[in-house]
């Protein structure tokens, strides 16, 4: 009998510790999807409050907090969410929750802007965007692309029509494509 209490009390205990370690999801961007900005405020705020000792926020709450930030940032700039097309057909869906729909592209511009239609056709492609801003403190979105580099998307003096680059914010590229925002 003294046995099996024991054995009963120490599986309790393993049990109860294991809940205890248990780690939390990190945040997706699924799970701040449709959340209003004063929601992911209060949620940033209360994580900040619990270290307002001056103790180091762990690895999952730092990341929380960023993504966060990352979104407040998205929902700053409501005008870049929907359809932007370009003339010869290619898409880009800007969602608030992060994700972006690349569409597929059936050619390229030259060097002299001239369009060169290839086959096969690039394939569309779903990837996340970023919003940062430039040394002007203007937007500049960035999505990553397959190959590892990103489009960048320099929203300057229009927000309704952008010249597509790519490579990073220091050594960026024009490709030629210009996209209008669908209304």
């Amino acid at each position: 009998m003294k046995r099996t209490a024991a054995y009963f009390l120490f599986s309790l205990m393993l049990f109860a510790s294991l809940c205890a370690c248990r780690r939390s999801e990190p945040v997706t961007p699924e799970a701040l999807r449709g959340v209003p900005k004063e929601q992911l405020q209060e949620r940033r705020e209360a994580i900040l409050s619990r270290h307002a000792d001056g103790s180091s926020l762990s690895k999952r709450e730092t990341a929380e907090v960023e993504a966060i930030r990352e979104q407040e940032r998205r929902l700053d700039n409501p005008w870049i969410f929907g359809e932007w097309q370009e003339r010869h057909g290619a898409r880009l869906i800007f969602r608030d929750d992060g994700t972006v729909s690349v569409g597929a592209r059936g050619g390229y511009y030259d060097e002299l802007g001239v369009y060169k239609f290839s086959s096969p056709e690039q394939p569309s492609y779903e990837s996340t965007w970023t919003l940062t801003y430039d040394e002007e403190g203007k937007p500049v979105v960035l999505v990553a692309r397959p190959e590892g580099d990103f489009f960048l998307y320099p929203f300057h003096n229009s927000r309704k029509s952008v010249n597509e680059q790519q490579g990073d914010l220091q050594t960026a590229v024009e490709t030629g494509f210009y996209f209008k925002k669908n209304q």
